[in-house]
């Protein structure tokens, strides 16, 4: 990233007020708390599954609602995770070590900032399975990267990390609000931008804490979204052998309190630990079979199958609302 994207990453964080609040939080409030009540999350790689279909922002209460709603078959439990957004749950997780009996199909360009080479094999599917229109990775187009991967893969443990529900919403309820975070963000990137970035766009979350969308016609929209991932990564765990279990990296927060400080929490800033941040789903949909799992030496291919700049990470995030 050049030095005028950083400054114009910057600017737009200080001047937009949303961005001023998550940095806060992530670097200030967040870090005390952490301090005062430590990590209690569990590490998804002890737990026991053959496939970890990965959501990403879930929050329990909604997939709850969802799994009653149409009556899904399997288990429903809740994990706690350990991140609160998508970089620190990979941190957390994955990173400093390395996993040669998994490969990790990924939707969210946080693992190429974050990571170094985790997995026996990464497929980037940001990197060129990326909707322009949509400003995001479709989860058909994921499933069928996964379903080629395992192809390639048989005997190694599977992740698939989905962008759903995380914004921009793309279920059968839309809020236009959330296409101007997308062009504002990439505008501060831009080498031939005509102006320096003034930060002044527009935010789903930031545009609710202000009571600029209706709270009810929100929520339709997350659950859409939600429901538009879960109907393609139930197909997929139906297609995988072995033992799947659809969960989620972090949860989303709409004003509950990073306690003991009275700051309501919009969104997901990393380091916070509340409940709807933290506690995610754990649902196990019905398997027959365990899949036989081989720890492999390093592969000569243990980074990805695509390649990509630095400009086109800090692209693919600045497209989702982030600048951390």
């Amino acid at each position: 990233m050049g030095i005028r994207q950083r400054l114009g990453m910057m600017k737009g964080m200080l001047t937009n007020p949303f961005m001023r609040r998550q940095m806060v939080l992530s670097s200030v409030l967040g870090p005390i708390q952490k301090r005062i009540h430590g990590n209690d999350g569990e590490y998804v790689m002890d737990a026991d599954w053959d496939n970890l279909l990965i959501l990403d922002g879930c929050r329990y209460d909604v997939f709850t609602q969802i799994h009653a709603k149409q009556s899904l078959e399997g288990e429903l439990t809740t994990f706690q995770s350990r991140g609160s957004s998508s970089a620190e749950f990979m941190i957390e997780n994955f990173g400093g070590r390395t996993y040669n009996d998994t490969v990790y199909v990924t939707a969210n360009p946080h693992e190429k900032r974050v990571l170094d080479g985790s997995f026996y094999h990464t497929d980037r599917a940001w990197v060129d399975a990326w909707s322009e229109e949509d400003g995001i990775v479709l989860p058909e187009d994921l499933s069928k990267r996964a379903r080629s991967v395992h192809e390639e893969y048989p005997n190694k443990r599977l992740i698939v990390h989905f962008m759903q529900p995380h914004v921009p919403f793309i279920g059968e309820t839309q809020l236009t609000v959330n296409s101007r975070v997308t062009s504002g963000l990439r505008e501060m990137m831009r080498d031939d931008a005509d102006s320096d970035p003034d930060g002044d766009f527009e935010f789903a979350w930031e545009a609710l804490r202000r009571g600029e969308i209706e709270e009810g016609v929100f929520w339709e929209a997350y659950r859409d979204n939600l429901i538009r991932v879960l109907d393609t990564a139930i197909p997929l765990s139906e297609k995988l052998p072995g033992k799947t279990v659809i969960t989620a990296d972090h949860g989303n927060a709409i004003g509950e309190w990073a306690t003991p400080f009275p700051m309501p929490v919009y969104f997901h800033p990393s380091n916070v630990r509340i409940p709807s941040l933290n506690t995610v789903p754990w649902f196990v949909p019905p398997y027959t079979e365990r899949k036989p799992i081989v720890r492999s030496e390093p592969s000569s291919d243990a980074s990805d199958r695509t390649t990509e700049s630095d400009d086109t990470v800090t692209e693919r995030l600045v497209a989702l609302g982030y600048t951390d």
